[in-house]
């Protein structure tokens, strides 16, 4: 083997996400994608492949050393890629990268992803991910935002601009709601416009070198890291072009190296006007905590140090049995530990503002104070509209409250946002198993029977439990298991650890309250006499819900899998809420034709055009 040879760099296959429709919208997504790739190839050969593929033609067209796959991201105009056959060449290391913020809804469908192409570690670019998804932390990496340094450097701009307000400043970022009011009414500032990432208006927004060179005129340039107590690019890119940091004090900025009035301005909204007063009328302090700010994100935060993805290959190719990689921190280093050590990886916990709340939430819930718990709940979405386990909580509390076309309807929200917004194969399966408790509770035993294994490889305990009901209910037994299943899909929800005996009562009380009490009963052993009684009980008192609707999507459904057209079959269940019909026409329909059909369709919604005014 030759020293060229000896000495090239590995190579990596990285199926990236198609992200080019954001050139005509929010083009700095489009910029922070290729920054990636360009961050990865200081370490890697780098094949990006962003469209419908072969796995296996990939990886024998590239023999790759790795392979990285995109996932979880939630598209304002990327497209998803879709890729076979990830089940072959099981040489070649797999990784997952969660290319999203933390809070993210399209998290169980990365999880689905990472279950159906056979990943088990995963790299995040969110620092509070392993707090957002603490069922799969312990395989779960940091390789965290940063710079670019060929675009965000000192341009020798002079400083005219004395405050520049960027980015978003709704509910998902309170600090700025709070601090941005408070400085443009007493400072001149440079204001951007707050435009969505998938509206044309975005196109118009600086970005790359333009937004740089804006930074670098600015003497203060305030941002924050979301409710969530994130580290964002700003925190990287405003002190990286030479303009002084101006943010809140959260674990994770200091975890990036972030010191008060050292190389950055810690604010709130009771100091804010104090401390910019300061600074404004001692020029000599902003250009001292400016010029340490510059040397911390060159020092510490450009893509040529982010080597964690690199390291992990390094270390993966060497470890041993009884060996573990672990981190030191979300922008530490990756080593190898002994297993017996207990070491584990350092994450930051506790900061995000809407944890805070779902524990509050929890422990009103267990004390059955659902109504206090709600308000909880409904308060993480003024922060997050669409997070889930603030959605998925307030089903529960619908159905403890009794209202079970509620709880229905929200669960069927949050499986259509993984099943048919995302495209995942299956649902969260606490989710899901939570969906078919509520068909329960409405008295559609029959449909929950039916559904109970539509997606056949959807494994948790709480969809053991829900079988479990289901079976006892329909009288065909089923006893109280003991423990976890070993291969339990990963979730993102975290459920209180209660005994199957206990959880039956729990749930046999919302049955109760839901104006089931014969199908309450049989959960109830004490309640009744013998099993044949409480079965005769609950058969008695099932609705008749399985009429010709009903009948007629389980038909079609029936007749695809018969047909074995599972290809062509819609991975949603064959329910009119989930629009079962429309996805099996579409799914029928040549992709070739699609676009003509979209056309016609567009043409003839829009209104006739006349000879008036």
């Amino acid at each position: 083997m030759n020293s060229s040879t000896d000495h090239r760099k590995p190579r990596l296959v990285f199926f990236q996400w198609d992200h080019q429709p954001n050139a005509n919208a929010a083009g700095y997504l489009l910029l922070h994608m290729q920054q990636q790739v360009k961050c990865l190839a200081t370490h890697f050969d780098v094949v990006v492949i962003n469209r419908d593929c072969d796995y296996a033609e990939i990886c024998d067209r590239y023999e790759p050393d790795l392979t990285l796959f995109e996932s979880g991201y939630r598209s304002h105009g990327s497209r998803r890629i879709k890729i076979t056959n990830t089940n072959t060449h099981t040489s070649v290391p797999k990784l997952g990268l969660h290319n999203a913020d933390a809070w993210c809804d399209r998290r169980a469908g990365f999880l689905s992803d990472m279950e159906q192409w056979g990943i088990e570690t995963y790299f995040a670019i969110a620092t509070m991910t392993p707090e957002y998804m603490p069922a799969v932390k312990e395989n779960l990496f940091v390789w965290p935002n940063f710079i670019d340094p060929e675009v965000y450097h000192d341009y020798g701009q002079q400083k005219v601009i004395p405050v520049t307000l960027t980015g978003q400043a709704y509910g998902l970022y309170p600090w700025r709601q709070t601090i941005f009011p408070m400085i443009r009414d007493r400072y001149p500032c440079l204001v951007s416009p707050q435009h969505a990432y998938e509206s044309k208006l975005a196109s118009q927004l600086l970005s790359g070198e333009a937004y740089a060179r804006a930074l670098n005129a600015s003497l203060l340039v305030p941002t924050c890291g979301t409710m969530g107590g994130e580290v964002v690019r700003k925190h990287f890119e405003i002190p990286g072009a030479k303009a002084c940091l101006v943010t809140e004090r959260t674990a994770a900025v200091e975890a990036a190296g972030f010191v008060d009035m050292e190389n950055c301005v810690f604010v709130d909204g009771h100091n804010v006007v104090e401390r910019l007063d300061y600074l404004f009328s001692r020029p000599d302090e902003i250009r001292r905590i400016t010029t340490a700010g510059y040397s911390l994100i060159h020092e510490r935060h450009t893509l040529s140090h982010r080597p964690q993805i690199y390291q992990w290959f390094m270390l993966n190719k060497g470890l041993q049995f009884g060996e573990k990689i672990i981190q030191s921190g979300p922008f530490g280093d990756l080593a190898k530990v002994r297993r017996v050590s207990k070491q584990e990886s350092v994450h930051i916990v506790g900061q995000a503002s809407d944890r805070a709340l779902l524990k509050q939430g929890d422990l009103l819930l267990q004390q059955g104070r659902v109504e206090e718990a709600r308000h909880c709940y409904l308060s993480c979405l003024d922060y997050v509209s669409y997070l889930p386990e603030a959605k998925f909580r307030l089903a529960i509390c619908a159905l403890q409250e009794g209202d079970a076309d509620r709880g229905y309807d929200l669960l069927v929200d949050l499986v259509k946002v993984t099943m048919t917004e995302y495209g995942a194969l299956d649902p969260d399966p606490v989710e899901w198993a939570y969906f078919l408790l509520a068909l329960i509770c409405r008295g559609q035993f029959e449909r929950a029977r039916r559904l109970q294994d539509f997606y056949p490889s959807l494994s948790h305990d709480e969809l053991r439990r829900a079988r479990l009901v289901i079976a006892q209910l329909g009288g065909s037994g089923g006893g109280v298991g003991s423990g976890r299943n070993g291969g339990d899909r990963k979730s993102i929800h975290q459920m209180p650890d209660q005994t199957d005996s206990e959880w039956l009562a729990w749930f046999a009380d919302i049955l109760e309250r839901c104006r089931q009490p014969d199908l309450a009963n049989v959960l109830r052993p004490v309640r009744h006499c013998g099993s044949g009684t409480g079965e005769k009980a609950a058969s008695s008192h099932f609705k008749a819900d399985a009429g010709w609707r009903l009948r007629l999507y389980s038909a079609i459904d029936g007749l695809m899998v018969k047909l074995r057209l599972n290809g062509l079959r819609p991975n949603v269940p064959p329910l009119p809420e989930f629009r079962y019909l429309w996805h099996l026409a579409r799914g029928l329909v040549p992709l070739s034709q699609r676009g003509r059909l979209r056309r016609i369709r567009m043409a003839l919604s829009k209104p006739s055009v006349g000879s008036g005014n």
